[in-house]
């Protein structure tokens, strides 16, 4: 796998986001609180000069630790799912979340269908699942940093 990971602008990731995690729906419903944020980064995956995988993280505290990062819209293009592209971002964020924002924990809310994604890399799946409209059932999935 020939794989370059790098920062990027918040309109790299969003035609991702768009495609995998908002289908069907308004292209602006890809615009997240904290997107343009000055501590918010965007990263994504490069098959060739093709985006086939994007995340974003930004501080953001998690239940008592002050000193966290949260994860957001984490993407992979249907067509490279499985091939270790999604792992590729995440390490790139923990990066960044441990040297660039000091986080001690990384954490998000994990949609079903990734479950397993996000348990093979290390995170601990909490709480009870529950259903965000429109988008469908959950997990908060919390990862030491």
């Amino acid at each position: 796998m020939n794989v370059m990971v790098r920062r990027v602008n918040l309109n790299q990731v969003r035609p991702l986001r768009h495609r995998v995690l908002r289908p069907g729906r308004s292209y602006d419903t890809t615009l997240w609180d904290r997107d343009t944020d000055d501590d918010t980064a965007h990263f994504a995956a490069f098959s060739d000069s093709e985006i086939v995988a994007v995340g974003t993280v930004f501080p953001e505290a998690y239940r008592e630790v002050e000193k966290a990062a949260r994860l957001r819209g984490m993407a992979t293009a249907p067509e490279y799912q499985g091939k270790g592209y999604g792992f590729c971002i995440l390490d790139a964020i923990v990066d960044h979340a441990r040297e660039k924002l000091k986080a001690k924990i990384l954490w998000c809310n994990a949609r079903e269908i990734a479950f397993g994604f996000y348990e093979r890399y290390g995170f601990r799946l909490v709480g009870d699942p529950f259903e965000l409209p429109l988008v469908g059932w959950h997990k908060v999935g919390v990862l030491e940093l």
